[in-house]
């Protein structure tokens, strides 16, 4: 629980905050379950996972939001696996997986180089342990 509210810490310190009424496009739009950011989504449509950190990394996940523009929406999710707090940063909500590959294929080299991966939003959505950052 600690890191966690470090890493609410964190992205507040970095110009990030955690209300709702908070939408520039470097900026929180809200904290959030799972089924609150993507219940709405089509579970046949996909994201990019552009990076996956333990929690003691958790301020390189700013370096990456600033590398990826356009209007896409952006996720931090927060989970925990083989014993580990982990985040992954997701971005987009594109119709095919192709679609998705062809962004991938855009990004800038830093973001390419962690190796990012498409994800349906099926997949997203059935990880019911995830708390869930929404950034633009």
């Amino acid at each position: 629980m600690r890191k966690i509210l470090a890493f609410a810490a964190a992205l507040f310190l970095a110009g990030c905050s955690t209300t709702d009424n908070t939408h520039s496009q470097d900026q929180c739009i809200g904290t959030m379950t799972t089924e609150q950011a993507y219940g709405h989504l089509n579970p046949n449509h996909y994201t990019i996972q552009v990076l996956a950190l333990t929690e003691e990394r958790q301020l390189d996940v700013k370096n990456y939001i600033h590398h990826i523009k356009g209007q896409q929406p952006i996720w931090v999710n927060w989970k925990k696996s083989q014993g580990y707090r982990w985040y992954a940063v997701i971005y987009g909500d594109f119709a095919t997986k192709e679609e998705a590959r062809a962004v991938i294929d855009k990004l800038p080299t830093a973001v390419r180089q962690q190796g990012p991966f498409v994800r349906s939003f099926a997949e997203v959505q059935s990880d019911k342990q995830t708390d869930v950052f929404r950034l633009r």
